[in-house]
């Protein structure tokens, strides 16, 4: 008999429910690939595109999706821009960090991290950063930058998994600076943003984790995502009560409602760890969804996110792994039979 292998995936959690704030106009954020929430500026998130999308971040109203001013970032190359995030800047005020940390050849000698401070008013202008570099041990993909204040993480984006990678501070732009890694992660990081009041969020195609602390924090509990064509785009509302999310190609941005609290809490197994919603002044809470059974909390995502809509290289990459095994199993077992059925001839 001819053994025939058959790969089996385990199912990607149900997407979740979400609460559509706004549709953006135009093909200026058609890439999105990085959102991080305004410290200055209510109701405004900074966002920019991919590699394509040149030295540009927009300010953007979250009730409307109306780009709100442009900033236009002078002398840097933009090479492969993945993440945004707003922390505290060298001169003690509230600053963005854009990272050009994208590396899908894993090939590039250092990282770009440029530091601008956010402007007061949001009109069109063009900023000078403050660009660090950052090499780590070996070349990697990263599309995830954390701020919390003047301190600083990356997390790469790996097929099977993920490396939290330390900055030092403080930064300092004469010299090219040496990452930590602290912690590891699932694969295929897209995002990850800090949460106000304490802990973070991190994003793939699929699904969120919620951490405490700071990162490598403790995880204290998985969402799903919205179904999204390639969502690289992540940050916390200003009372860290729900996410904002994006995608490229998709117009639309979205509000998940997280419930988990920013620490751990001691639930018995039987029980169900979602904790009451809080009130909060969220547009139509009540249809926000909160998709915090059991099962969903605890769905490994790893294959499956890989099979979700992704970075078309990866999810290619395992798919065709998984067929070549297949074919050379069946190959293996199909040569002995018919060597066997050629003599008796």
């Amino acid at each position: 008999m001819v053994a025939v292998a058959v790969v089996l995936f385990p199912a990607t959690p149900a997407a979740a429910e979400s609460l559509e704030l706004c549709r953006f106009d135009g093909g200026k954020l058609a890439e999105i690939s990085g959102l991080a929430t305004s410290a200055l500026h209510s109701g405004i998130v900074w966002a920019h595109n991919d590699s394509e999308g040149g030295s540009k971040l927009y300010a953007v109203d979250t009730g409307t999706c109306e780009i709100r001013s442009i900033l236009r970032v002078r002398g840097i190359a933009a090479r492969d821009p993945e993440a945004i995030a707003v922390g505290i800047g060298t001169s003690g005020a509230p600053a963005i960090f854009w990272g050009d940390i994208g590396d899908n050849t894993a090939e590039r000698r250092y990282l770009e991290i440029h530091e601008i401070t956010e402007p007061a008013d949001l009109i069109d202008t063009t900023v000078t950063p403050t660009t660090y570099r950052v090499r780590l041990d070996e070349p990697e993909d990263a599309e995830a930058l954390v701020a919390d204040g003047d301190q600083l993480w990356m997390i790469s984006k790996g097929l099977v998994g993920g490396t939290v990678w330390q900055l030092p501070r403080p930064l300092t732009p004469d010299d090219v600076a040496r990452a930590r890694a602290v912690g590891i992660e699932d694969a295929l990081v897209t995002d990850a943003a800090m949460r106000p009041g304490g802990g973070y969020a991190v994003r793939d195609y699929s699904e969120v984790r919620i951490y405490s602390g700071a990162p490598p924090g403790e995880l204290i509990e998985r969402m799903p995502l919205p179904e999204q064509i390639q969502g690289e785009a992540m940050t916390w509302t200003a009372d860290g009560t729900a996410l904002i999310i994006a995608s490229e190609g998709d117009d639309r941005l979205l509000l998940v409602q997280v419930t988990s609290p920013d620490e751990p809490t001691e639930v018995a197994p039987t029980e169900s760890t979602t904790t009451p919603t809080t009130e909060t002044a969220l547009p139509e809470a009540s249809s926000v969804a909160s998709p915090h059974s059991e099962e969903s909390q605890l769905a490994p995502s790893q294959v499956a996110q890989v099979l979700a809509p992704v970075d078309r290289v990866g999810s290619l990459a395992v798919l065709a792994l998984a067929i070549g095994a297949g074919v050379f199993i069946v190959s293996a077992a199909a040569v002995p039979v018919f060597a066997r059925l050629r003599s008796r001839r």
